[in-house]
């Protein structure tokens, strides 16, 4: 279920209201701290900004929120964290999905919960995240997990597992997921193709075309275990990357097949572009004539090597 008419019945005086929320934390990524839209909420479907608080008064309202982050950028984690607190204690036995946690180290999980129910500050330690190849837990994903343990929520893994995500690769779905994501209908030939140039230009256009079909069996298969995940509970919160929380293609299209009447709202934070003020410019960068997301959280960029120049290097190194 869309959310375009609650925003508007939500949006009263909040048009261009910047108004301060509690507790919201500051940039602390160093690259365009200073640029006019950081810390601006933009409204896509309404061509309007809101406020933090009245952002945090659509999602309560929703059913299932998903907060689209980039990766390494941990003023997106602190925003995440402030969310599932302004949020989950609101809800009746909220849950909180991971994109990081997957299949595999559920067990891990719940034996880790079992014994400490309100303590995050051990959970990337049982989960063996130093290895994972996620950001650090400590200063990115724990406040996340803690926020949401602190109001009683479920921590739940959202992911394939390796094994799992091999046998996609191979066209094949494992015994697990069968009849549960509703993989087995064929994707839409449009929707493949769009995905295959979306996954090539996030690979900087250095993919070889033989591996595209395998990477979007996987990425198609991820979006719909994360929706699934979802699903686990009345009232529920992603945390994932926002090209997973895209309304026009990933999770929520999944959950709009798994739950039609399920309200779902997208919120993505996406990092500021030099010379792009207007919120709109950044539609381009999902291949799109709006920004596909109910809401969109601008913030300050972090500090990284170029992706192109380190992808390259890595294809390199794959060919000698």
């Amino acid at each position: 279920m869309r959310l375009k008419s609650l925003v508007a019945a939500c949006l009263l005086s909040a048009f261009s209201s910047l108004a301060g929320a509690a507790d919201l934390p500051s940039p602390q990524m160093p690259h365009l701290q200073n640029h006019p839209l950081v810390g601006r909420v933009w409204l896509p479907d309404m061509r309007a900004y809101t406020a933090p608080d009245e952002l945090v008064s659509l999602a309560r309202s929703a059913d299932s929120v998903l907060l689209g982050e980039t990766h390494d950028n941990t003023d997106h984690h602190a925003l995440q964290a402030w969310m599932v607190t302004q949020i989950a204690p609101s809800w009746k036995n909220p849950l909180v999905a991971f994109e990081m946690i997957d299949s595999a180290k559920a067990p891990e999980l719940e034996r880790y919960l079992a014994a400490h129910p309100k303590d995050a500050d051990g959970l990337g330690g049982a989960l063996a995240w130093d290895k994972s190849g996620w950001p650090d837990w400590q200063n990115n994903y724990r406040p996340i997990a803690q926020a949401a343990l602190s109001a009683g929520a479920r921590l739940s893994a959202a992911n394939l597992s390796r094994d799992e995500t091999k046998t996609i690769a191979k066209g094949n779905l494992p015994k697990a997921w069968v009849g549960k994501l509703g993989l087995e209908k064929p994707q839409a030939a449009d929707q493949r193709q769009f995905m295959e140039s979306d996954i090539q230009a996030g690979h900087c256009d250095m993919l070889p075309s033989r591996a595209l079909p395998a990477m979007v069996r996987v990425q198609r298969a991820r979006d719909a275990v994360m929706a699934y995940a979802v699903t686990r509970a009345a009232k529920s919160i992603l945390i994932a990357g926002a090209g997973h929380v895209r309304k026009d293609l990933a999770a929520p299209t999944h959950l709009a097949e798994m739950e039609p009447k399920r309200k779902v709202m997208s919120i993505a934070f996406i990092e500021v572009q030099a010379g792009k003020d207007d919120p709109t410019q950044y539609a381009e960068s999902f291949d799109s004539d709006t920004l596909p997301f109910d809401a969109v959280w601008f913030t300050a960029r972090a500090e990284r090597p170029d992706p192109c120049e380190t992808f390259r290097q890595h294809m390199q190194k794959k060919q000698d």
